[in-house]
């Protein structure tokens, strides 16, 4: 599906094309941020690779909403990347709260209000997966259907096998299980979709922008499925690589939102 007048008159497609010499510096970016977790980071204090982390989440939300902006005069688009900067600030909000339980009250930063925080990521950025793929293809294949259903199922129901196992047995078991599949539906919705995003959008007139797009959303759902699982089994700390994964997403996208915010 093409864009509307409103969308095709304002892209620049000499702007698509990906710059491999930023994708090299990202790289470099990730080897460094491994190394510092792993021989210069102090898990037990807030330090310049969490304060790295904030920002990178913070950015990716303003620069959602410079995106949205441009395409304010667009019946979806604009409402699509308001969205992801809501998903992100929201997102901001629930690990501000976890790092101000962690390092200020020196309390489990889980279960908190601020998981709602959480939970609104995923809502948001479901929503604007939602309705960027609905946008260039209104019609849905069976294999896009199954995706979204398949990906969420085999996720929580293993998330559950496993968590069940390694709890053990106590009182609030279940409903300690049932709370954390809250969240691993909303992290699974949104691999899936990014899934099914990533075949739609190669098809688009800015495929390379929201292709990159696609794989940032895809391996910010990766990191927290790992996350997920990796608290279950009690194996998670604050320098594990995991938190490499996540910075990688943060700059993937930035660097998909810049371009996105160029080509309008």
């Amino acid at each position: 599906m093409k864009f509307g007048k409103s969308e095709s008159k304002t892209v620049k497609t000499s702007s698509n094309s990906i710059n491999f010499k930023v994708i090299a510096v990202i790289g470099a970016l990730i080897v460094v941020d491994l190394i510092y977790a792993e021989y210069f980071f102090d898990p037990e204090i807030f330090n310049i690779k969490d304060g790295l982390y904030m920002a990178g989440m913070a950015t990716c939300g303003i620069f959602s909403i410079l995106v949205a902006r441009r395409y304010r005069g667009s019946a979806m688009l604009g409402k699509a990347y308001l969205f992801l900067g809501l998903g992100f600030f929201a997102w901001f909000i629930g690990d501000l709260g976890y790092y101000y339980n962690q390092f200020v009250l020196e309390i489990d930063p889980w279960p908190t209000p601020f998981d709602a925080g959480f939970a609104l990521n995923y809502v948001f950025a479901i929503m604007h997966l939602y309705l960027n793929t609905r946008y260039f293809k209104p019609q849905w294949n069976a294999p896009m259907k199954a995706t979204i259903i398949l990906i969420p199922v085999i996720a929580v129901s293993s998330f559950s096998l496993i968590a069940y196992d390694a709890w053990g047995e106590y009182d609030e078991l279940i409903f300690d299980i049932f709370y954390t599949d809250i969240f691993v539906v909303g992290m699974s919705l949104t691999l899936a979709f990014a899934v099914v995003g990533a075949s739609v959008f190669r098809h688009s007139i800015l495929k390379e922008t929201w292709l990159l797009l696609a794989v940032g959303i895809f391996l910010w759902a990766v990191a927290d499925i790992i996350y997920y699982y990796l608290e279950a089994i009690e194996a998670f700390t604050h320098n594990h690589p995991i938190n490499t994964l996540w910075m990688a997403s943060f700059m993937i996208i930035i660097y998909a939102l810049y371009k996105h915010h160029k080509a309008i």
